[in-house]
């Protein structure tokens, strides 16, 4: 048979563990299956044979399986006469296995050191130590702005969590799978800043802490208008009815960026956006990050850096994708709401609808 190769040593050891108990429960009701284990492990103490070479001579076939036939050979070598069928369903309800498909190799070897052998170390598999980080864009946003977060790992996770907790108390927790990563050893996402507060991030693997990062969202800065002539406050009132941003159907996508762009205060910017309709747009997709702590439907969906067929570069928040695909350069067409104007990256953030 090919080399014999256990699971970790720990793992092995919940399982011997498990086997014993079995064995210890079956032998308290069935005093057959408590004379048979008895007799076992004192043939095996003082046959001193080792568990490799006493798997390798029974394993006739050579497939990695303990069969009923192969383990009534051994008794039989035991006792010097063939066993009846019974006996051997008995040993192999230990393992809760079956005669006809047989005993895993991995499962015969914790059989057998439940029944007192010692398996050697060289057996186990050597454990592997996974390590990870937390790479953080900003270490502060305003409020409606986001970070990208990357979490590196240094082999190849099934699955990895996220505790995010803010000073407010707050906490949340997200699993993610291999097949929802970039690769088995890499993802970046996006944390949605919609409240202010200090911000910690814990990255875990199977329950250990690889790694903590943190950042601030704050409230977006106010900017002061300059100064004001007594002549320009008389007109103050007129003026504002006259420059308050209208938005007519006629006002393309590109054109709402560039008056956001030239807008001073957060107020204004969303007083605009809440005037905007929707817009049917074709884009190239430039990146594409999974959304986590988004609002609705947009959690846990995708934020999108796109290119316009005009030039325009803007962020666009997608549902989650039940199938669908942005891949980075190909080109697509949405409706998009504007939602906030982003003040760290100097553009406009969209909503799919």
């Amino acid at each position: 048979m090919a080399e014999i190769l256990l699971p970790e040593k720990e793992e092995f050891n919940r399982r011997v563990d498990d086997v014993s108990q079995r064995i210890a429960s079956i032998s308290e009701s069935n005093t057959m299956a408590k004379l048979l284990q008895s007799n076992f492990k004192t043939w095996l103490n003082s046959s001193a044979v080792s568990p490799v070479k006493l798997t390798q001579d029974l394993d006739e076939d050579k497939n990695g399986m303990i069969s009923g036939d192969e383990f009534a050979t051994l008794l039989g070598k035991m006792t010097g006469e063939k066993p009846p069928q019974w006996v051997v369903e008995v040993v192999f309800s230990f393992v809760e296995a079956d005669t006809k498909t047989g005993i895993p190799i991995s499962d015969w070897m914790a059989f057998l050191a439940a029944s007192g052998l010692e398996v050697p170390d060289s057996l186990f598999a050597t454990p592997v130590i996974i390590t990870g980080s937390l790479l953080i864009d900003k270490a502060e946003i305003h409020v409606g702005e986001s970070v990208t977060i990357t979490a590196s790992f240094n082999e190849p996770v099934d699955a990895y969590e996220l505790n995010v907790t803010s000073s407010l108390g707050q906490s949340e927790n997200f699993i993610t799978r291999q097949e929802a990563m970039d690769s088995p050893t890499f993802d970046e996402f996006v944390l949605e800043g919609d409240t202010a507060a200090e911000y910690t991030v814990e990255l875990l693997h199977l329950g250990v802490r690889l790694d903590t990062g943190g950042f601030v969202i704050t409230e977006a800065l106010m900017v002061e208008p300059e100064p004001t002539t007594e002549e320009d406050a008389s007109n103050e009132t007129e003026r504002a009815v006259e420059d308050e941003p209208v938005l007519p159907s006629s006002v393309s996508f590109s054109e709402v960026n560039e008056s956001l762009a030239a807008m001073r205060l957060r107020s204004e910017t969303q007083a605009y956006i809440a005037s905007c309709g929707s817009h049917e747009v074709q884009f190239t997709v430039l990146s594409k990050a999974r959304t986590l702590l988004g609002e609705g439907p947009y959690k846990n969906g995708s934020t999108l850096t796109c290119s316009g067929s005009d030039g325009t570069v803007f962020e666009l928040m997608v549902v989650q994708e039940d199938g669908r695909t942005f891949e980075k350069g190909e080109i697509y067409d949405a409706v998009v709401q504007p939602y906030i104007w982003s003040v760290a990256l100097r553009r406009l953030v969209c909503l799919e609808r």
